[in-house]
């Protein structure tokens, strides 16, 4: 096998996500039922895209890889990404609450993963971006920062 690194991880976690997102979107919806209702995720990017995408989106960019460790046959690596959730409404106060639930439905996924993907998930922080007008909606995004530490056999 050849070292998938970073790529591997960020595939692996689109497929998570994909998979498990409309359910805890759902459950999230149902715990506040407030009027305010998570709509699925449209699309998902593993690159940045130069137009504003279709809302809500999720990118998963890889930042870096740190080398943990190392043996003759295998390598540790702590894959460090941003997931990045992009939101848009036509109004700020309901803007905010749809951002934090989105940002809480991927933290609560990434917990879960640890036991059903076996995955170790270390949280770095949230970063929620300034508010800006486009068409009629305000639009926002906040940025996740996680590691993901993963082992992987090779013959080089």
């Amino acid at each position: 096998m050849v070292l998938a690194l970073i790529e591997k991880v960020v595939d692996d976690l689109n497929t998570y996500l994909t998979a498990n997102m409309a359910a805890k979107l759902t459950a999230l919806n149902t715990e506040y039922s407030d009027g305010i209702t998570l709509v699925d995720i449209k699309t998902y990017y593993i690159a940045e895209v130069q137009a504003i995408p279709e809302y809500p989106s999720i990118f998963l960019l890889g930042d870096n890889v740190e080398v943990l460790s190392e043996g003759g046959s295998w390598l540790k690596s702590g894959n460090n990404l941003d997931i990045i959730v992009f939101v848009g409404d036509p109004n700020t106060t309901t803007l905010r609450r749809r951002i934090y639930r989105y940002i809480r439905a991927l933290i609560e996924l990434l917990v879960a993963a640890r036991t059903s993907q076996g995955w170790a998930v270390n949280f770095k922080g949230v970063e929620l971006s300034p508010m800006y007008s486009k068409g009629g909606d305000y639009l926002s995004d906040a940025h996740l920062s996680i590691q993901i530490v993963a082992t992987e056999t090779h013959a080089l």
